[in-house]
C-alpha cells in the first residue's frame, strides 16, 4: 500500500489574508509564533482517506515535512468539511498560536479515526460515531496516571476543537449540534490544585530584585561599563561586581578602581581578588582573573563589540524590565507581549490608559494602566531599544517593545520562557523565590485587591478581566473568607494609607460652624468670609488636594472648611460620599480611586468621627442622616447628580 503514496501539490496559506479560492485538501497553514518563527500545519492531508501516518508531534518551521497520501483516496465530503471549518476559523480573528493549537487537535481527531480502528468517517453520523468513541478513549486517558496520561486542559481542548469541526464543517447551527453532540462542559480535576506557594511578600521580593537590576544593568550597557557593580538584595557587601554569566559567584571588589572606573594596577589590587577565589593556578583563579576580566574582557566591552556578557547584560535588563511591567500593570503575558512601541502613549502614564491592545483569547481590546512610577523606568527601557537597535543587527520583530538577542545574534520577540535560562542558575537572584510571569500578574491582582479595600470591579478593570474570573483566579481564598481577611488587613494598614497625605499621626480636625461664622456650600459650610486664597488645613501635605473654591470634594481639606452640626450639613457630606462612591464605580479605575476618591473618602469617615464624638445630639442627627441615605434620599445638592451616576452605572451593566 506504501507504494501508491507520493507527493500532493500544497499550497501556503496565511490565515490572516486567506485566498478567496483555494483547495482545501493542499492547504497547509503558515503562521506566526509567539517568538516571531514561523509554523506550518498540513491540515489538507486530512482529506485523504488513505496516507502516512502522523508522527503525533507538531512541527514548526523549516523542519516541517509534508506526509505522503494516496490520492486516489481523496475524499470530497471531507473536502467540504474542511473548506467550511477553515472559512470559520480564519474569520474567527485567533491568534496564530490559537489557530496552530486547534489547528493541530483536528489533525489528532483525523489520526484517530483514521488509524486506531476507527470507520474513516465520510458522513456526518459516522463522524459524530467516531467523536464518541474518541471521547470514551481520551476520558479513560485523562483517568490514568503516567507518561500517557492527558490533563484536563488538553482533554477539554481536543474535545472542543472536535466538536467544533464538526459543527462548522456540516455548517450545523447550535440547536443543530446539540441534537448530535451535547456541549462538552469544563470538567474540573477531582484532585485539588496544590497551594500556592508564592505569597505576596515573595513577589515584592522578586520584582524588587528585578527592578533592582534593570537599573544596574542596562546603566551599564548605556554608560559603557564593566564589570557591572550590583546589590543584591539580603547582602550588605556593597562592592560585588558581576562579570560573566558562566561566573558561579559574584565578586567581592572594594577599592579596586579609581573614580572613572577603571582598574587599579595589578599589584595593589591583587590580593583583594585573591580573596574571590581558592584556585593557585596561573592560568585561573586570581592571576587569570585580572587579565581576562578587568583588562581583555573589559576592553572588549567598552570597544563595542557584542560580547556574550553584553547580550546576557541586555537579555537579562529586558526580562526584568518586563516583570516590572507585569507588575505594575498586571497585564495579561502574551497581550503585553504583543505590545509594538508605536502603541505606548507615556505623557498618559499615572493618569489613564497608556496603550490599548487586542486581546485575541477574549475577542476584545484590552488597556494598560499604571501609576506614574513606571515612567522613569519605562524611558530607560527606550533607551535601552535604542541602544539595541543601533547594534544593526538582523532583525525581523518590527517595532515589538519587547526584543532579545538571540544566540544568532539576531532580535527576535520577547517570549513567555525567555527569562527562565539566565536566572535559574544566577548568583544574582540567589535565596530569591522564583516567580513565573503569570504568578506576577496573579499577585498583582491580589495587591491590587488589597489596595483597592476589596472593590474586585475595579481589579476587573485593572486586569481586563470580568469580576467572576478575578474572584476565581487572582484571589487565594473564596471571597467570604476574603472578605474577612480584607478587614483585618486594612485595619492593621489604615494608619499607612491614612498617613500618605499628612504630616501628622494624630486624626485631623474640622472647625464646627456653630463656633464661628460660616455660610452654606455644597460639601458643608464654608468659613472664608473674607475671601483669602484657600490653603491646605494644618496637617495636610502636598499629596493632599489642594482646595479650590467651586472643587467641592477639595473643600474637605481646605482650612476654611467648616460643618454645623445638623441634619442639613451632615446629610450634604453623607450625600457627597455616595457620590463619590458612585463615580468611582463608572470611571473603573484603581488609580484614579487610590489618588482622587480614596483621600476624599477617608477624610470624610474622619469628619464623621468627629461630629460623633460631639455630644450626644450630634450622634443622634448622624443617626438621622445616614438612614435617609441608606433609603436612597440624599441632601439637594447632590441627589440629582447621584441619580444620573445610578442610572449609568446601571447602564454599564446591562451593556456588560
Amino acid at each position: 500500500m506504501s507504494k501508491l503514496f507520493t507527493a500532493r501539490p500544497t499550497i501556503e496559506v496565511d490565515p490572516r489574508n486567506p485566498p478567496e479560492l483555494y483547495a482545501p485538501q493542499a492547504v497547509v497553514v503558515k503562521g506566526v509564533r509567539a517568538d516571531g518563527l514561523f509554523y506550518k500545519v498540513d491540515i489538507g492531508r486530512i482529506c485523504y482517506l488513505e496516507r502516512d501516518e502522523d508522527s503525533g508531534y507538531s512541527s514548526g518551521g523549516k523542519h516541517h515535512s509534508f506526509g505522503l497520501v494516496s490520492t486516489d483516496s481523496l475524499s470530497s465530503e471531507r473536502v467540504s468539511w474542511l473548506r467550511n471549518y477553515l472559512d470559520c476559523a480564519f474569520r474567527k480573528g485567533w491568534r496564530d498560536e490559537t489557530l496552530r493549537g486547534r489547528l493541530h487537535y483536528i489533525r489528532y481527531f483525523f489520526q484517530f479515526c483514521d488509524f486506531n480502528e476507527g470507520a474513516k468517517p465520510t458522513t456526518l453520523s459516522d463522524l459524530v460515531n467516531e467523536y464518541k468513541r474518541y471521547h470514551m478513549t481520551l476520558d479513560q486517558r485523562a483517568r490514568m496516571g503516567g507518561a500517557s496520561a492527558l490533563g484536563i486542559t488538553a482533554l477539554n481542548g481536543r474535545l472542543n476543537s472536535a466538536r467544533s469541526f464538526i459543527q462548522w464543517g456540516g455548517q450545523l447551527s447550535s440547536n443543530e449540534i446539540l441534537k448530535y453532540i451535547p456541549k462538552h462542559r469544563y470538567r474540573k480535576s477531582k484532585i485539588e490544585p496544590e497551594a500556592r506557594t508564592i505569597n505576596l511578600k515573595d513577589g515584592q521580593d522578586y520584582l524588587r530584585a528585578c527592578a533592582v537590576y534593570f537599573s544596574q544593568f542596562s546603566d551599564a550597557i548605556l554608560g559603557n561599563k564593566y564589570p557591572i557593580r550590583v546589590t543584591p538584595p539580603n547582602t550588605t557587601d556593597n562592592d560585588l561586581y558581576w562579570h560573566s554569566p558562566r561566573g558561579s559567584t559574584l565578586k567581592s571588589l572594594p577599592n579596586c578602581f579609581d573614580v572613572n572606573g577603571n582598574p587599579l594596577p595589578k599589584k595593589e589590587v591583587e590580593h583583594i581578588i585573591s580573596k574571590n577565589f581558592k584556585s593557585k593556578s596561573i592560568g585561573q583563579g586570581k592571576r587569570g582573573f585580572y587579565e581576562r576580566t578587568l583588562v581583555f574582557n573589559r576592553d572588549e566591552w567598552r570597544g563595542g563589540k557584542l560580547t556574550f556578557q553584553k547580550v546576557y547584560a541586555y537579555n537579562l535588563s529586558v526580562f526584568c524590565f518586563f516583570q516590572v511591567f507585569l507588575g505594575f500593570t498586571a497585564a495579561n503575558i502574551q497581550t503585553a507581549l504583543d505590545l509594538k512601541i508605536s502603541d505606548i502613549d507615556l505623557s498618559v502614564i499615572g493618569s489613564g490608559s497608556f496603550a490599548r491592545k487586542h486581546k485575541f483569547r477574549a475577542g476584545r481590546s484590552v488597556e494598560f494602566s499604571s501609576s506614574s512610577k513606571l515612567k522613569k523606568e519605562f524611558l530607560r527601557y527606550l533607551k535601552l531599544r535604542e541602544w539595541v537597535e543601533s547594534l544593526e543587527l538582523f532583525s525581523n520583530v518590527d517595532d515589538y517593545l519587547f526584543v532579545k538577542i538571540g544566540e544568532d545574534q539576531s532580535l527576535k520577540r520577547l517570549e513567555r520562557g525567555s527569562g527562565t535560562w539566565l536566572i535559574r542558575q544566577s548568583p544574582l537572584f540567589r535565596n530569591i523565590s522564583m516567580v513565573s510571569s503569570r504568578d506576577v500578574r496573579q499577585l498583582s491582582g491580589e495587591y491590587f485587591i488589597r489596595k483597592s479595600k476589596g472593590k474586585v470591579s475595579l481589579v476587573a478593570k485593572k486586569l481586563n478581566n470580568s469580576i467572576a474570573t478575578i474572584a476565581k483566579s487572582y484571589t487565594s481564598v473564596d471571597l467570604e473568607s476574603q472578605a474577612i481577611e480584607m478587614n483585618g488587613f486594612h485595619e492593621e494598614v489604615s494608619y499607612k494609607v491614612r498617613m500618605f497625605n499628612r504630616e501628622t499621626a494624630e486624626p485631623i480636625s474640622v472647625k464646627f460652624a456653630n463656633d464661628c461664622r460660616a455660610e452654606r456650600i455644597a460639601t458643608g459650610s464654608c468659613s472664608n468670609l473674607s475671601g483669602h486664597t484657600p490653603l491646605r488645613r494644618e496637617g495636610f501635605n502636598a499629596e493632599a488636594p489642594e482646595p479650590a473654591c467651586g472643587t467641592f470634594e477639595s473643600c474637605l481639606f481646605c482650612e476654611y472648611f467648616a460643618i454645623h452640626l445638623d441634619f442639613e450639613d451632615i446629610h450634604k457630606i453623607l450625600s457627597l460620599r455616595e457620590a463619590l462612591r458612585i463615580t468611582s464605580l463608572i470611571r473603573n479605575d484603581p488609580e484614579h480611586f487610590e489618588a482622587v476618591v480614596q483621600p476624599a473618602l477617608f477624610r470624610i469617615e474622619e469628619i464623621v468621627a468627629f461630629v460623633s464624638e460631639k455630644n450626644r445630639f450630634s450622634k443622634e442627627v448622624l443617626c438621622k442622616a445616614e438612614e435617609e441615605v441608606e433609603m436612597g434620599k440624599y441632601n439637594v445638592h447632590w441627589d440629582r447628580q447621584i441619580k444620573a451616576l445610578s442610572a449609568r452605572y446601571n447602564e454599564l451593566l446591562i451593556e456588560s
